[in-house]
């Protein structure tokens, strides 16, 4: 239903989603990517799930942002661990264009913080999940790298990827995430000229 709803709003604005496509260094291909910032259905939504994350971490969190990304057809997701205001991170599935799962990856070897991107996970063990539309993973994405290493097997796939931080905590400072802001306001600006 929320990527149905995507797809209604942005054309009755008159636009499409290849107008939100660019190139990312996760990525070997441009994906769509549309921030919550700009879309209040996606900022509803990672507010809406707050109450529910808090509880299933056991930790009082605030949300620090989300947006919406689609893959195309043989991209992959780099190995990475994330940035401070990724503290509590959620990849949730949306829907694949062929019906094919495609398996989110996450490493058992603890980092510290935003690293570097890679095809692979080298030796480090790691579980890969295999996600059907709805099914979400919750892990720290700054504490355990994460990818999808496996060329997408569908032409399209859709996701919307949420973020947390802890009141109180070490990366508090990250909540409403300020940064990620900045730089979208950026980049929209950009689409309109």
């Amino acid at each position: 239903m929320l990527f149905n709803q995507i797809q209604l709003d942005l054309s009755a604005s008159g636009k499409s989603f290849d107008a939100f496509a660019k190139s990312h260094p996760l990525s070997r291909q441009q994906t769509v990517d549309i921030s919550g910032h700009f879309y209040r259905p996606l900022t509803t939504f990672l507010w809406g799930l707050t109450p529910i994350v808090s509880e299933l971490t056991g930790a009082d969190l605030l949300p620090s942002y989300d947006y919406f990304r689609i893959y195309q057809k043989g991209d992959i997701c780099r190995v990475h661990s994330d940035r401070p205001s990724c503290e509590h991170s959620m990849s949730l599935t949306l829907v694949y264009g062929d019906g094919l799962p495609w398996p989110l990856e996450v490493g058992s070897v603890p980092v510290k913080g935003e690293g570097p991107c890679f095809d692979g996970f080298g030796d480090e063990p790691f579980s890969a999940v295999e996600m059907q539309p709805g099914d979400a993973v919750l892990y720290r994405g700054i504490d355990l790298r994460h990818g999808r290493t496996q060329p997408n097997p569908n032409q399209w796939s859709a996701h919307l990827f949420l973020f947390w931080v802890e009141r109180g905590g070490p990366f508090e400072q990250h909540a409403f995430d300020a940064q990620r802001l900045r730089s979208e306001l950026k980049r929209v600006s950009n689409l309109d000229t």
